[in-house]
């Protein structure tokens, strides 16, 4: 005959809850270990991974004529300036990662003097080339910054995949452009081309044409002799000053503010921010100013044409003369 132990609900519950606490146990003593272990070797790796061998290098050139500086570099900022007579002077900074967590490398001095010994300079015909490998492996598994002096009237194109870049007091054309990093120009003779994938751009001081993009960070221009402008950024504010010229200015989020002479048609776009332009008092201008959300306020006399809402304007101003052309999705208009 079978017998029959019946077991209180209370029981049933104790046996359960212990078992719960268990298997809790067992999670927290397994985290611990696992905490344990990264304590333990994460310094080591990281150690590893940030470890590298660095030295420098320099070379000096005089050029008789007017140069066209290149300069490029997979990682690295890059720094140009001019200085007197027609001396070049190429400094670079040199570094190999002994090891990352993937792989190590055990001749980063070897191929640090391969650098030294035969660095990336090439001149021929006013062409100054810095930065190229006839050997890319090698190029591949250095990092160089340069800090670069040329003679004022050099032309100057300068890229990274990653890093800064500054050049100042060059009085040709300049072309700039980073995957990522900041462009800083100042005291520029020519035009301007600076194209950033993200960092911000600042041009402060330039007598020419100018044409800049990044797709994320803020464009800052000052301009000093008239030339067109066009900047476009993804995301970031804008703020130009001393325009004279002809004018394109787009952000897809961010405040846009302008001030200076109209010498040609000006369209400022911005598909969410606030957009503000600032022009003298006897400014003639044909306004056409649209904010799907915002006021529009403008302290200029508009005869308007057509018919005029809080959403849309568009009138002569004075008389009518190059096209003012202001659109933001979301955002206030004032032309002052």
């Amino acid at each position: 005959m079978a017998i029959f132990n019946p077991i209180s609900p209370g029981e049933h519950l104790r046996g359960y809850t212990g078992l719960i606490f268990r298997e809790s146990i067992m999670k927290v003593i397994t985290k611990l270990q696992l905490l344990t272990v990264l304590v333990l070797f994460l310094p080591g790796l990281s150690a590893a991974a940030d470890s590298g061998a660095t030295d420098t290098f320099e070379e000096n050139l005089t050029v008789a004529e007017a140069i066209t500086l290149d300069v490029k570099t997979g990682s690295g900022s890059i720094e140009i300036s001019s200085g007197p007579g027609r001396d070049v002077t190429i400094a670079g900074k040199i570094k190999v990662q002994r090891s990352s967590f993937w792989r190590r490398v055990s001749n980063a001095e070897e191929i640090i003097q391969q650098v030294i010994d035969n660095p990336p300079i090439e001149v021929s015909d006013g062409l100054v080339r810095v930065g190229r490998f006839e050997d890319r492996s090698l190029g591949k598994r250095v990092s160089i910054s340069y800090k670069i002096v040329v003679p004022a009237d050099s032309e100057v194109l300068a890229s990274t995949g990653s890093g800064s870049i500054s050049v100042n007091e060059i009085a040709a054309r300049v072309d700039v452009g980073s995957g990522s990093g900041r462009l800083k120009l100042a005291n520029i003779g020519g035009s301007v081309d600076a194209s950033a994938g993200s960092g911000s751009i600042r041009a402060e001081k330039v007598a020419g044409g100018f044409n800049a993009s990044t797709g994320s960070g803020s464009i800052y221009l000052s301009q000093t002799a008239p030339g067109d402008v066009s900047v476009s950024t993804g995301s970031g504010s804008t703020e130009l000053t001393g325009i004279a010229g002809s004018l394109k200015a787009k952000a897809g989020s961010g405040r846009i503010t302008v001030d200076g002479r109209q010498e040609g048609d000006w369209r400022i776009d911005s598909g969410s921010g606030s957009i503000r332009v600032s022009l003298p008092g006897d400014a003639a201008f044909v306004l056409d100013a649209e904010s799907n959300s915002g006021g529009i306020v403008v302290d200029h006399p508009v005869t308007i044409q057509g018919k005029a809402s809080k959403k849309h304007i568009r009138g002569d101003v004075r008389g009518g003369g190059p096209l003012l052309k202001i659109d933001t999705g979301s955002g206030g208009i004032r032309v002052e």
